[in-house]
């Protein structure tokens, strides 16, 4: 089984600080242990050279009997318990020990080196040195050895006390260090998350606003940095497209407005129709852009408290000479109490002036069209006409799409206008069959705050 390397950088910092842990859990106690050992062992075979050195200095042959050798009675006296485990053995060059210590009968003289130099081994629970030495012109082997199992030899014990209590304070430490981490880390991705919520936030109506780098540790802000110069690029992006924008439409009103006038003169009543049709096609498509562009640059300080009954009927109001003109009847149905949203007048009358004008232009001629405001904040335009597919609904939001490809008069970006509209405004677009057939239109716009 494959193991995946976990994505999240929390999970694998702790990842990777839980198998140093267990590192160095296992492998420092030993490496402090081998330290203890080494340094245990240097400074024992210190002391036992030192020793027989202090054997050498005090032993005299004596001249009734060449050959053997005497102690001093204070070194007799500390070589003759067995309590600290210490036992010593004065060797000739034959190899033969003159003297020794009374309990030095275990001790394995036979395996000491005699050599021109000081020289130390172990066998078994024993630590020999051998020290060469000069008593009475004659090279003797003065051997001190130490039984590390007896009471005597404190240095083992010293050893294993002082791991216990090393490791009883490593542990405490090493499994606090997670703990630790998570909390600083914890705080990191906190900080980190709220400069997130703050660009996640940011849109259109907010590319003024700058991520904060205050808190963050160096290594994230030039990530927040780079965020707030490509935010500066958006901001200036869609100035210019917006100027862009206003730009062609203040160009090409007039020039279409005089050439609305000039076609009446044409004698053609079949050429002149079909032309003002092209012309007022030109001219719904300039509105539409400008809409869009001014739906793109609304900032948050432009929603208001409106209402949304007065909307209606201002909307209505304006739309009269359009619907008039195709013979549609329209009824408004709206509470009598206001219905204040929070909002844009101009940009809900836009959206609004939408949805009448799409019942008009995609409905048959004398198609009743009803208009109603809900308390709870929606306004919508129903129909009779033949109404759209499911399909055509997923559609029906997207920029220069039309169901009817053969209608010539739409760019096709109408409701996409009014799904931005919406959604500047923290509302909901629904497109659903009429209660009694053909097409419902309801946009849902939030209630202003008391």
């Amino acid at each position: 089984m494959r193991i995946r390397w976990p994505r999240s950088l929390i999970a694998r910092i702790l990842l990777l600080e839980g198998a140093a842990i267990l590192f160095a859990m296992v492998f420092i106690p030993l490496l402090t242990a081998s330290v203890l050992q080494q340094t245990k062992a240097v400074y024992q075979e210190r002391l036992l050279i030192a020793q027989a050195q202090d054997i050498a200095a005090e032993v005299t042959s004596t001249a009734s009997a060449p050959g053997r050798v005497l102690l001093p009675p204070a070194l007799e006296a500390l070589y003759a318990g067995t309590y600290d485990g210490r036992a010593f053995a004065i060797v000739n060059a034959a190899g033969h020990a003159v003297t020794y210590s009374p309990h030095a009968n275990g001790v394995p003289w036979d395996a000491v080196r005699r050599g021109r130099s000081e020289e130390s081994f172990r066998r078994g629970s024993y630590v020999v040195v051998s020290v060469p030495a000069r008593i009475a012109d004659m090279t003797w082997w003065i051997l001190v050895s130490q039984d590390e199992t007896r009471p005597g030899a404190i240095t083992d014990d010293i050893t294993r006390g002082f791991l216990t209590r090393y490791l009883a304070l490593l542990l405490p430490i090493l499994l606090l260090l997670p703990l630790v981490n998570s909390v600083l880390i914890a705080l990191l991705v906190r900080t980190v998350r709220k400069v997130s919520d703050h660009a996640a936030a940011i849109g259109p109506r907010s590319l003024h606003v700058r991520l904060a780098d205050a808190g963050l540790p160096t290594e994230v802000r030039p990530l927040v940095h780079a965020t707030n110069s490509l935010i500066e690029r958006l901001e200036q992006s869609f100035t210019a497209q917006s100027e862009f924008v206003g730009n062609v439409v203040h160009e090409l009103r007039t020039p279409l407005a005089t050439l609305r006038i000039r076609l009446d003169a044409v004698s053609d009543d079949a050429l002149r129709a079909t032309l003002l049709a092209q012309v007022d096609r030109v001219s719904h498509v300039v509105s539409q852009l400008h809409d869009l562009a001014r739906a793109d640059v609304i900032e948050e300080e432009d929603l208001v408290a409106i209402d949304l009954v007065a909307v209606a009927r201002d909307t209505l109001t304006d739309s009269a000479p359009m619907i008039a003109a195709s013979g549609h009847p329209v009824t408004l149905d709206v509470p009598a109490a206001p219905v204040l949203v929070r909002g844009n007048r101009v940009l809900l009358s836009i959206a609004l002036s939408n949805f009448i004008s799409n019942a008009v232009r995609h409905t048959p001629t004398g198609t009743p069209i009803a208009i109603a405001v809900d308390p709870r904040g929606t306004v919508s335009v129903a129909d009779r006409g033949p109404g759209v597919t499911v399909m055509d609904r997923s559609l029906l939001t997207q920029r220069f799409w039309r169901a009817d490809h053969r209608r010539s008069d739409s760019a096709g970006i109408g409701l996409s206008i009014v799904q931005r509209i919406v959604a500047l405004h923290d509302g909901c677009l629904d497109i659903s069959d009429g209660p009694v057939g053909g097409t419902r239109f309801a946009m849902v716009i939030p209630l202003a705050r008391q």
